[in-house]
């Protein structure tokens, strides 16, 4: 687990007031890219300069890894001289750590990691995961799920990006989402569990263990209409990601259930 630390609850704009005020650094990947809750920010290099260090956390990344990353592809790496000037701009761009040290330190041996204080969005959501999962503790899972803006990493076309990561955000996003799902409904807070439902569906619509928790939901708050359009996302969903274009025959079952063999 990387040394980001992990702050308080950020804001509409994406960024905490702690952030707002000592011009902290956050990396957002839960959703399309943001560096301090901004998208567009910084330069497309510069933006995946930050997600290479971040990704790999503060042991640091070598110099010439990181020409290779921010190369056009593994065979035309980034020369030398143009890494240190991305380096130089980026630095500048950032401004100062609230300690007055470089957001981008030189950790010795030609490795460079991001400032202790600066944080990523995936390292906090695992935080709050490891609180909540396996316990009957909702408050950290909910701080998670608010974490989540859509498909991680979803604007990030990065050759070097591991999908095996990727995959495995989104599968912790839906693990999360269930536990609090499933929590909401036990406690008969129908809306919540549809909220979380919803929630965890921008992360990976294709997740059916989330489209029947939020047809349960529905149908237990009396909404036989959502339980109808819920179905009919689901089958959309589906439809280009199953081998035979098919839900599992668990979510055909549950509509049965709550629809009757009609469904209308």
């Amino acid at each position: 687990m990387s040394r980001a630390a992990v702050g308080s609850k950020p804001g509409p704009a994406g960024r905490s007031g702690a952030d707002q005020r000592a011009g902290g650094l956050r990396v957002g990947v839960l959703g399309p890219l943001t560096i301090n809750g901004r998208s567009g920010g910084l330069l497309p290099a510069q933006s995946q300069l930050l997600v290479a260090l971040a990704l790999h956390g503060r042991e640091g990344t070598a110099n010439r890894k990181l020409c290779r990353l921010l190369g056009a592809d593994p065979a035309h790496p980034r020369p030398s001289d143009s890494l240190r000037q991305l380096i130089v701009r980026t630095r500048r761009q950032l401004g100062r750590a609230p300690d007055g040290a470089e957001w981008i330190e030189h950790v010795g041996g030609g490795q460079y990691a991001l400032h202790p204080a600066a944080r990523l969005d995936w390292h906090e959501f695992g935080e709050f995961a490891a609180r909540g999962l396996g316990t009957s503790y909702s408050a950290p899972l909910a701080q998670a799920m608010r974490l989540v803006r859509g498909q991680p990493l979803a604007d990030c076309c990065y050759w070097w990006l591991d999908l095996g990561l990727v995959e495995a955000m989104r599968t912790q996003i839906v693990d999360v989402a269930t536990a609090l799902a499933d929590l909401a409904l036990a406690g008969q807070n129908h809306a919540a569990a549809a909220r979380t439902a919803r929630a965890g569906l921008l992360a990976d619509p294709s997740a059916e263990r989330l489209w029947r928790l939020l047809m349960r939901a529905e149908h237990a708050a009396g909404n036989l209409a959502g339980v109808r359009e819920a179905w009919a996302q689901c089958l959309t969903a589906i439809a280009d990601i199953a081998a035979d274009g098919q839900p599992e025959q668990a979510t055909f079952s549950l509509r049965r259930e709550l629809m009757g063999n009609g469904g209308n």
